[in-house]
C-alpha cells in the first residue's frame, strides 16, 4: 500500500573488519543488508539465508502472485470454509487485527478490493467511479476476518473479500531477518526494505548507525533529516511521490479503508520502536488518522515514538 526505498537511504559507513553489504529485489522494493561477520564466507551464507527467507515470505504474502497463500486464502472468502494457514500467515493476521482494532480500522488487512481498484486508477490516471468505490468498500472490514486460535484457522466471511499485506509484509520480513541474524550470532547488522529499516548494535568504533532520511518543511518541500539508531526499527510512510492528481485534487496511494479514497492531506510519518512489523503497519495508520486520533493510538503504543511531517499548503 505504501512504502518506498526513497524514504530512507544509508549514509556510507567506513569499512571495519568484515563489514559486508548485500542487496536483493523482492516485495516490490530492494532489500539491503549490512552485517559484520567473522569472514566473507559466513557473511555470504547468512545473506543467502536472509534472502531465501524473504523469498519464502513473498510467496506467502504477495497478492501479485496467483499461487500465493494470501491469494488462496482470499479465494475462500464467503464460502464458509475455515482455512488452515501457515504460522507466518497466522502471526501476520494476528498483528494486523490488533492494529486494526487499536486504530479503529485505519489499518485493515482486508483492504484488497480497494487496493486493486486504486492500482488500476493509478495506472490509467483515472479517478475510480464512485459506484466502484462503494462496491469495493462494502467488502473491506477487518471484522470480516475471523480467527480460530485453537485450530489456527482463518475464515473470511464475505464474498469478494481480498487481503492485502502490503502495509505490513515488508516490516514482518525485516523482523524475520533479524531472527536469523541473532541465531547466527550476528549482533551488528542493518536490514532495510524501502521505508522500513531495523538495526542491531552499532558498528565498530561508532556510537550508532547514521541514517539519512527525509522530512517535509512547512512549505511542503522535501528536506534531509539525519537519524542515529541503535537496536531500533524505523518505518516511514507518505505520499511524496505516489499520488493521483484529478480535477485539481491530490489523492495519495495510501487509502483510508473507512472511506475507500486515497488520503488528501499531504504528509508523511516516521515511527520508531522495537519491531519493524509494528512500525510498518502503524506508520500507515498514522498517515490516515487525524491529529487527535493519532495521539490516542500512540498512547496505546507508548514505547514507540512518532514524528509527523505535514504540508500546510
Amino acid at each position: 500500500m505504501r512504502f518506498f526505498c526513497w524514504f530512507l537511504s544509508l549514509i556510507p559507513v567506513l569499512a571495519y573488519g568484515q563489514r559486508q553489504e548485500f542487496f536483493h529485489p523482492q516485495m516490490g522494493t530492494l532489500f539491503q543488508v549490512i552485517l559484520y561477520a567473522k569472514d566473507t564466507v559466513q557473511g555470504k551464507q547468512i545473506a543467502q539465508q536472509l534472502f531465501d527467507r524473504i523469498d519464502t515470505l513473498n510467496a506467502i504474502f504477495s497478492d501479485y502472485l496467483e499461487t500465493s497463500e494470501i491469494n488462496r486464502l482470499s479465494a475462500s472468502a464467503g464460502t464458509g470454509q475455515k482455512i488452515n494457514v501457515s504460522p507466518e500467515m497466522w502471526r501476520l493476521i494476528a498483528v494486523s487485527q490488533k492494529i486494526a482494532r487499536q486504530s479503529d480500522g485505519a489499518f485493515d488487512l482486508s483492504i484488497g478490493p480497494l487496493s486493486k481498484l486504486w492500482r488500476r486508477a493509478f495506472r490509467q490516471t483515472q479517478f475510480p467511479a464512485l459506484a466502484e468505490i462503494g462496491s469495493a468498500k462494502e467488502k473491506v472490514n477487518y471484522r470480516f476476518i475471523q480467527r480460530y486460535p485453537l485450530t489456527k484457522k482463518i475464515r473470511l466471511t464475505e464474498p469478494g473479500m481480498r487481503l492485502d499485506a502490503g502495509g505490513i509484509a515488508k516490516g514482518f520480513a525485516v523482523d524475520e531477518c533479524f531472527k536469523i541474524l541473532r541465531k547466527a550470532g550476528i549482533n551488528t547488522a542493518l536490514v532495510a526494505a524501502g521505508g522500513d529499516i531495523r538495526v542491531g548494535a552499532a558498528p565498530p568504533d561508532k556510537a550508532a548507525w547514521i541514517i539519512a532520511s527525509k522530512g517535509l518543511n512547512e512549505k511542503g518541500e522535501t528536506i534531509d533529516v539525519e537519524l542515529s539508531l541503535e537496536r531500533e526499527a524505523v518505518s516511514t510512510s507518505g505520499d511524496t511521490y505516489r499520488f493521483l492528481d484529478w480535477e485539481g485534487q491530490r489523492y495519495s496511494h495510501i487509502i483510508d479503508p473507512r472511506t475507500g479514497i486515497g488520503i488528501q492531506h499531504r504528509q508523511f510519518s516516521r515511527l520508531a520502536g522495537q519491531k519493524s512489523t509494528l512500525t510498518d503497519a502503524l506508520a500507515t495508520a498514522i498517515n490516515i488518522l487525524n491529529a487527535e486520533d493519532r495521539k490516542i493510538l500512540m498512547k496505546k503504543f507508548s514505547r514507540y515514538t512518532l514524528e509527523v511531517y505535514e504540508s500546510k499548503d
